[in-house]
């Protein structure tokens, strides 16, 4: 029963943490990490490199996460047969069967709750207090699953599209100003400029000047 129980709590020890470093590094913002690098935080030089190759990190931490659900997985498995054998059958009034069914199912329940579902609110909510724990964590791993991180690269390098595309785009500033006036970080005037400065490389000369016919002059 030692070994059961070991094996379910490493699996979910494990992927709790991965869940934790996958929702924090997607939540960091390029404006948090433009700020990080304007302090000189120590985590600024390794924030920018994991957001500006996200594909790395991540392809460490699925890594892991998998490892944990396999290795979890078949050591529950094989615990969970021989401690509940056939012998064992009329003490609890179950079949062998529906014991291991009975125990995969609540290693799923358990995997979904502990290791995703809370760990990956948790990190949404504090992504920030949890980055630099996260960046420290993800140097290590990189470092320890460094070959499988490379496999991982090379078999989906020629997937990606679009690799120089910029994280921001217009739209994507125009929304942002109107969600800080809604939030109140931003005056309506300053919604108003942002909004309108972002119009300019549409804007021609002969849509602001006014026509010589309809100016007045005096000598």
């Amino acid at each position: 029963m030692g070994l059961l129980v070991t094996f379910f709590l490493v699996s979910i020890i494990f992927s709790f943490l991965c869940s934790i470093l996958e929702a924090v590094l997607l939540s960091i913002t390029p404006a948090f990490v433009g700020i990080q690098q304007n302090k000189k935080s120590p985590i600024a030089k390794d924030l920018a490199r994991f957001k500006a190759d996200i594909d790395q990190p991540l392809a460490a931490i699925l890594t892991l996460n998998t490892i944990a659900h396999t290795v979890g997985a078949i050591g529950v498995g094989s615990q969970a047969a021989m401690i509940f054998s056939e012998a064992d059958n009329n003490l609890i009034g179950l079949s062998s069967s529906n014991l291991e069914a009975l125990i995969a199912g609540g290693m799923t329940l358990a995997i979904l709750i502990f290791s995703e579902v809370i760990p990956k609110t948790l990190g949404a909510n504090n992504w920030e207090l949890l980055a630099p724990f996260t960046v420290r964590v993800l140097r290590v791993m990189l470092f320890v699953l460094g070959p499988f991180v490379w496999l991982s690269q090379f078999i989906t390098s020629n997937l990606k599209k679009d690799k120089d595309k910029p994280v921001l785009s217009r739209s994507d500033f125009a929304v942002m100003a109107e969600m800080g006036k809604e939030a109140g970080i931003l005056e309506e005037e300053e919604q108003k400029i942002i909004h309108n400065l972002l119009k300019f490389n549409k804007v021609l000369v002969k849509d602001i000047m006014t026509p010589r016919i309809v100016v007045v002059s005096a000598d």
